[in-house]
């Protein structure tokens, strides 16, 4: 099965003066131009396959099921939801043969899922728990894998994504969430995972794919590629979408977005592929429901809400160019050389009801003021990875080797609200939510602050085939992280602004013993590495953030031991796999002592060990399954608090599960749904309180598709289907968030 390499794409946000001059307009109209033009039709190639291809193994004849234009590059054309192969070209190997865990949603999953935002699609899978946003770090997508928080670990086409915002996947062709310590192939961070957005590109065959969705969704997408002659391909992703969020009143998602790709072949050997993204979403922030220790989940209705509608809003954004250049040295050795420039950005201002308690009396109070959060980010970037590919023979060992150098730079600001003091006039009633009462006025700014940091990264990889049975995985990377963080972005105070210049090393070892072609068991060692002002979204230094006091902080290290399993079966058309982890960490800066007293320490270490099964792919012809189960030990193993030795990580559901299936029964009709298990969750910033728990949840999707011709579908999602209320994630001070109850939706697909 043949796999196209993966170049480049980004994500989100608002354009400023001192962006480059990248235009939606003008990004627009040179590919709807080419879109526009007559259409070539490429010649056939063995990897061209206008009709059922014939293979034949070992004397037996099998017909191969030809990939419908358009399909995932990197899935099973007869098992869509069995992903072959990661889009990071860090991960030279089938995912197969890879030493670590990766879970990898394709496009034709997603689809099925109805998932529209990656937070829709990330929180129906194992071992991730949704983070919130709070006064200490922003508010946007925040996951927690295995126990670590990974909001800053997030990627696209390999290179990091950066800046706390929200994030589409109407241009996804792949989610992967690498498990485990990652920083070989991520840099910094990256402790319990990362995520990888695979962006889609221009393809070797003509489409062009609309929907329209009406219901709680209300959202219409195109999806068009177009060979314009033997050199050029370009590609237009497009969306608009205005929806409410079901079980929530006045809560609501609109925003579009636009992805344009056009890759041009400059020669035998060298190939150009460039991308623009450019998104725009407004939200009513939501923060769900008080919860506080003595009375626990307060009950009200699940509708209810506590914002102000005449004052708080959410608008995140993106805007991101990003060039590849591929070359082929010789038939064993090729360079990809990856620039990207854009900004990111969220702008908002939240309420929450904190807590509902009247303290002194234990009285849970009929009417509140809600407190605010506000924000105003833009992080502008640019990045570069160089990464050279050699694969050759030392004696009888084949080597595949990955060797680059990255580079990056970013400057983010950010510029709060302030507001009035809060009264009794703007007192929201507890049962009774009135969203039309005033809120406290803004009446200003804070000082803009200023972040800037420059990372200079190199790295080597070898996967070394000693024999048909064996192979050994090494990687080596070193980083050097500088930043610096101003409360003044016009002025630098040397005796309050943090500064920072931080070295570290980060490696991989891994070896697979593969008892038949179609599996491998392993065995891994993997280091990362968290550096103080990793997260330039957070106020506290023990959310990541850097002050004064954490400057010359050393790097929080992790270790992690893995031992696993993967398997092909039922024609090599079903992934499973299995594997058993240990996580630990050590110099984890930790905040001592109550309020405005406490201090910092870097005296906390943490261990993370567990179990995980995986499957993906097709049980029969007819029946697609994916989806798997995590079941995880989390414990802190010392703290400056002694009383939080042996505790839970907070904000962490140690048991979870999920699993997503579709049926065929009739070659018009399929039938399918998501079962999502998610376990206990206790609150807090780093040890679990036990006081603070949310209950353990289980959700159910249901889905039906009906083929109306060759060319038209219909599709129905009805997401929650049994329209429970369940709590996703809770904050230390007090609030909880809700998840989307029933939301029902029903999307025509046609093939132009």
């Amino acid at each position: 099965m043949s796999c196209q390499k993966s170049p480049t794409n980004l994500r989100t946000i608002n354009p400023s003066t001192d962006l480059p001059s990248i235009t939606l307009a003008s990004a627009t109209f040179l590919v709807v131009a080419s879109l526009s033009l007559p259409s070539y039709a490429a010649p056939k190639t063995n990897n061209a396959q206008d009709e059922d291809s014939v293979t034949q193994l070992e004397g037996v004849t099998a017909t191969a099921k030809k990939a419908p234009a358009g399909s995932n590059p990197n899935a099973d054309p007869e098992a869509p939801y069995k992903v072959d192969k990661s889009g990071n070209n860090k991960f030279t190997e089938p995912l197969l043969n890879v030493s670590k865990t990766i879970n990898v949603v394709g496009k034709e999953q997603i689809k099925d899922s109805g998932a529209t935002a990656l937070k829709d699609l990330m929180r129906t899978q194992p071992g991730i728990t949704l983070g919130t946003g709070e006064n200490g770090n922003a508010d946007g997508d925040r996951f927690i894998i295995r126990g670590f928080d990974a909001r800053g670990d997030m990627f696209v086409d390999g290179l990091r994504d950066p800046g706390m915002t929200t994030r589409e996947i109407f241009a996804t062709e792949q989610v992967e969430i690498s498990k485990g310590p990652s920083s070989t192939f991520g840099g910094r961070g990256t402790t319990g995972g990362a995520v990888n957005s695979v962006s889609k590109k221009p393809q070797a065959n003509n489409f062009a794919k609309g929907s329209v969705t009406v219901g709680d969704t209300k959202r219409a997408s195109l999806d068009a590629n177009r060979v314009v002659n033997d050199k050029l391909k370009v590609r237009a992703n497009v969306m608009v979408e205005d929806s409410d969020i079901a079980g929530r009143n006045n809560v609501f998602k609109k925003g579009h977005g636009v992805s344009l790709a056009a890759d041009y072949q400059a020669g035998d050997k060298v190939d150009v592929l460039v991308d623009y993204y450019h998104l725009r979403n407004e939200a009513m922030p939501d923060r769900g429901h008080p919860y506080q220790a003595v009375t626990g989940q307060v009950k009200i209705d699940r509708d209810n809400f506590y914002g102000y509608k005449n004052r708080d809003f959410w608008d995140t954004g993106a805007d991101v160019l990003t060039g590849t250049v591929d070359v082929k040295l010789s038939n064993n050795t090729s360079i990809s050389s990856k620039t990207r420039v854009g900004e990111t950005t969220n702008n908002y201002i939240v309420s929450h009801l904190g807590s509902a308690l009247d303290r002194s009396t234990g009285v849970v109070l009929s009417r509140v003021n809600p407190s605010a959060s506000s924000a105003d980010f833009s992080n502008k970037f640019v990045g570069n990875n160089t990464q050279i590919t050699h694969e050759r023979h030392i004696g009888n060992v084949e080597h595949h080797v990955a060797a680059g150098v990255e580079l990056s730079h970013e400057k983010v600001t950010n510029t709060p609200y302030t507001f009035a003091p809060s009264t009794a006039a703007n007192a929201i009633d507890l049962y009774h939510p009135n969203n039309n009462t005033p809120a406290p006025a803004i009446t200003g700014r804070r000082d803009t602050s200023l972040t800037e940091a420059k990372v200079a990264s190199v790295y080597v990889m070898d996967t070394a085939k000693l024999n048909q049975n064996w192979q050994v995985f090494g990687g080596l990377r070193h980083d050097t992280f500088d930043i610096e963080k101003r409360a003044r972005a016009s002025n630098y105070e040397p005796d309050s602004d943090p500064k920072a210049k931080t070295n570290f090393l980060n490696g991989h070892v891994g070896v697979v013993y593969k008892p038949r072609e179609n599996a491998s068991i392993y065995g891994s060692i993997s280091t990362s590495s968290n550096i103080p002002g990793e997260a330039y979204d957070s106020g506290g230094a023990d959310y990541g953030g850097i002050n004064a006091s954490t400057q010359a902080a050393k790097p929080e290290k992790n270790k992690s031991f893995e031992l696993g399993t993967k398997w092909n079966l039922a024609n090599d058309n079903l992934a499973l796999n299995a594997a058993i982890f240990q996580t630990d960490k050590k110099n984890k800066v930790e905040a001592v002592g109550a309020g405005s007293s406490a201090l910092l320490y870097q005296t906390g270490a943490v261990r993370v060990k567990g179990a995980e099964v995986g499957v993906s792919g097709n049980v029969t012809p007819k029946l697609s399954l994916a989806g798997g189960a995590v079941h995880m030990n989390t414990e802190i193993t010392n703290s400056g608090d002694p009383t939080n030795i042996g505790k839970k990580l907070a904000n962490v559901a140690e048991k979870s599960a999920s699993i997503q299936a579709k049926y065929q029964t009739t070659p018009k009709l399929a039938l399918g749904g998501t079962v999502v298990h998610t376990g206990k969750i206790q609150g807090g910033s780093f040890a679990g309180d036990a006081t603070r728990e949310l209950p353990s949840s289980n959700r159910l999707d249901l889905m039906a598709e009906y083929k109306l011709n060759k060319k038209l579908s219909t599709q129905l999602n009805v997401k929650n289907a049994t329209d429970k209320t369940i709590y996703e994630a809770v904050y230390r001070g007090g609030f909880s968030y809700v998840a989307p109850g029933r939301t029902t939706s029903l999307s025509l697909n046609y093939d132009f």
